[in-house]
């Protein structure tokens, strides 16, 4: 008998082999970080089932035709075939011939691999084998499951389909598997890195916490045994991805974006994952790295208003755009750093100043309704007169709108000495 699961695979198994991660946002368009694989730079970790997913798990042994009290006598290795074979006998010596087996697969895109779990069946040994040169690179034994069920994973070269068979004369289960490229060939999904925790108590901890606000992710822990990787599930769409974000962050967690390329998958030893940023509920850490990294001033100071607001606008995810008093809140933040970036150059220093000034004209003719609005106006006025630097609009022109178009702004009283000095600065002189 078959049972097939998906996405919520109980007793989770911690992916093996791939992933070193470098997690720093790179001062690049887009940030690249790059995994490399061994046979032991990551190890698997899991946690015992919940009550309620053990008595689910345990039914199997209120039917007699499941066998019960087996155990794992050998894995064998098809190769020409595309076979994999799990030998069992029995572990009291009584014939286990007509008993049908209850298990699960599970099949997993990133990286290539399938979840076994066998129902009634043991495993004297805790097996963490790894081959060289072959299809299947390797098979994991989770050690941590107790009861009446042992869980395998197997990980693949590349993408594969599976089919599988029970024989109860020979008590082997066979699973056969071929190539075949995933449905979609590009995915997003989010990802977690935490260097601070110890991950045997914690991370059972934290995936445990995301599981009780119904959010589902696999988890990943390096050899170092301090760097702890959450995986999200996999989105067509990047509304999806950005989506599973903002929860993370709902309940305290911060995650990125990452976006990957399956049909570039795998290479040999190695394999890239471009993160993306998105701004969601994060401040200033992600708006600093996008000013300091993907839209350093040198880069965008040449472009008019609307092709800065083009490029900026995307990085920010649907729930803050679709907040006319947010999204212009965020630009406004954006505009302060540019205005105060950090360089010993002075040119660089003059392109972040002609930048400010563009991004508060977008809060000023994007969101004209935004309670920032104004704020803008008046800031830009501000920088013009300080800098002695514009763009579309003089530092009277600013004074001028704020009188005429924002009538209850606190500034406007100010803007009326400021611009009757403009216009006529002798009358002030004395």
């Amino acid at each position: 008998m078959q049972c097939t699961i998906t996405g919520r695979h109980r007793g989770f198994i911690l992916s093996v082999l791939v992933l070193i991660v470098l997690f720093v946002l790179q001062p690049v368009y887009a940030e690249k970080e790059q995994f490399y694989t061994s046979d032991d730079e990551f190890l698997p970790l899991g946690t015992k089932m919940s009550e309620e997913e053990d008595t689910t798990s345990d039914e199997f042994l209120q039917d007699e035709t499941f066998l019960r009290n087996a155990l794992v006598k050998g894995i064998k290795l098809l190769k020409e075939g595309r076979e994999l074979s799990f030998l069992l006998s029995s572990a009291t010596g009584r014939s286990l011939e007509d008993k049908n087996l209850k298990y699960m697969l599970t099949r997993v895109n990133f990286p290539p691999r399938v979840i076994l779990r066998l129902y009634g069946v043991r495993s004297e040994e805790k097996p963490f084998h790894f081959f060289k040169n072959l299809e299947i690179v390797g098979i994991v034994c989770n050690p941590f499951l107790e009861g009446h069920y042992t869980e395998y994973v197997i990980f693949f070269r590349d993408w594969i389909v599976t089919q599988t068979s029970y024989d109860q004369q020979e008590m082997r289960l066979s699973i056969g598997y071929d190539f075949e490229p995933p449905d979609i060939s590009k995915g997003y999904g989010v990802r977690i890195a935490d260097t601070k925790i110890d991950p045997l108590p914690q991370v059972i901890e934290i995936y445990n916490e995301l599981r009780k606000f119904g959010l589902n992710c696999h988890l990943l822990v390096a050899s170092d045994q301090k760097t702890v990787i959450l995986e999200s599930p996999f989105y067509g769409s990047k509304e999806g991805a950005v989506d599973y974000l903002e929860e993370l962050e709902d309940v305290g967690f911060k995650g990125k974006l990452a976006i990957r390329n399956y049909l570039d998958f795998p290479k040999p030893d190695r394999f890239d994952v471009v993160t993306e940023p998105v701004v969601t509920g994060e401040d200033d850490v992600t708006l600093k790295n996008l000013v300091y990294g993907e839209f350093m001033p040198q880069k965008i100071h040449d472009l008019g208003y609307s092709e800065i607001y083009s490029l900026t606008i995307s990085v920010f995810s649907p729930r803050i755009q679709n907040n006319q008093d947010a999204i212009a809140d965020y630009y406004y933040k954006l505009s302060e750093m540019y205005k105060n970036y950090e360089t010993d150059e002075e040119t660089i220093i003059q392109m972040a100043i002609l930048v400010s000034i563009k991004i508060q004209e977008v809060i000023f003719l994007k969101y004209p309704l935004s309670q920032s609005a104004d704020d803008a106006i008046w800031e830009m006025a501000n920088t013009i007169r300080e800098y002695e630097m514009q763009d579309l609009f003089s530092e009277e022109d600013c004074y001028q709108k704020l009188i005429s178009e924002y009538p209850r702004s606190m500034f406007r009283e100010e803007a009326k000495v400021r611009l009757a000095l403009l216009r006529n600065p002798d009358a002030f002189s004395n």
